[in-house]
């Protein structure tokens, strides 16, 4: 399972705050600067209306088009687990906002994502890539450096305007705030292994982050995301492995498809007829059921496609 990270929610930054203007604060500790991202408005926000930066044309070019993807993967995890696991947000050239919708935490968990899609007008994806730019993040990305922890995840933020594409990544992204001080306006490194600089851009991607999954939540007009296709990965399960995980028995359903398991040991491609039975035979699945073909029985994970994704190319 995953290590439990810290910044995992929507956080706010208080009204008129820039994130230049979080890292330079003389005097504050970085966990000052974390309670401030709990405070509410955010100057990107405000009543919605945000005129487009100069050379910014929100809403044009191909709908289908990635506007800002969020990820976080990587780190101590089960196999499986980053290939099945949704980016946590998407936003398209068209407004289009598909974020992760709240799930049963009773174990075992359904295993697939409750996928909604949200919204966003013109002038919320004007506000979205204004927040990128006040962040910095229309630029060369920065090296957001090394805290001293192992088996983490990184955080991906991957932006598309203006036909460029930014690629950030930090590892172990929020993990390290309580650890730091600011002393007159220089963040010491302490024992975070970061510079002041390393520490200052990571404070403005955490920032950019609660900004946009405050803009996403805001709108609240979600509707479920309506499933086309898969990427899918089998792995056959040793002999003698057991009925019972956890204290719960283990599901184990016949394969609905005529697609070989012993052939998805790398990712495999389920569209079409063939997705739509997929997703009718998942309704009552859980992430402890496997799958019986051929009297063999497998391991399956599921990563459903997103709009712009007709294969495996970029799934993780």
């Amino acid at each position: 399972m995953r290590t439990h990270r810290n910044f995992a929610g929507p956080r706010r930054i208080a009204a008129g705050t820039t994130p230049g203007a979080v890292t330079r604060r003389a005097g504050l500790g970085v966990a000052a600067a974390a309670l401030a991202l709990t405070l509410v408005g955010c100057q990107s926000l405000g009543d919605g209306v945000v005129d487009p930066p100069d050379g910014v044309t929100p809403g044009v070019g191909d709908a289908d088009a990635p506007l800002l993807q969020i990820e976080v993967s990587g780190g101590l995890v089960m196999m499986g687990y980053d290939f099945s696991t949704m980016p946590e947000l998407t936003v398209y050239a068209d407004g289009r906002a598909i974020v992760q919708g709240p799930r049963s935490d009773i174990y075992p968990v359904p295993v697939l994502p409750n996928l909604q899609v949200e919204q966003l007008s013109e002038a919320e994806v004007a506000a979205l890539v204004a927040a990128a730019r006040d962040a910095g993040l229309l630029a060369e990305p920065p090296v957001y450096g090394q805290p001293p922890v192992a088996d983490v995840p990184t955080t991906f933020v991957r932006l598309t305007v203006d036909g460029q594409t930014y690629e950030h990544a930090a590892n172990a992204l929020g993990f390290i705030y309580g650890e730091i001080s600011m002393i007159a306006g220089v963040v010491g490194a302490g024992d975070s292994g970061l510079t002041g600089d390393e520490l200052a851009d990571r404070v403005a991607l955490a920032w950019f982050i609660a900004t946009a999954n405050e803009l996403v939540r805001a709108n609240g007009n979600g509707e479920a995301y309506e499933v086309s296709g898969f990427g899918m990965l089998a792995e056959p399960m040793p002999e003698g492995a057991g009925d019972w995980a956890g204290g719960h028995e283990i599901q184990v359903l016949a394969w609905p498809l005529d697609v070989a398991l012993a052939g998805a040991t790398e990712c495999t491609v389920v569209d079409g007829a063939a997705a739509q039975t997929l997703l009718k035979a998942l309704a009552g699945a859980n992430s402890l059921t496997l799958f019986e073909q051929d009297g063999v029985t497998y391991s399956v994970w599921f990563r459903p496609l997103l709009p712009h994704e007709s294969g495996c190319e970029g799934l993780r």
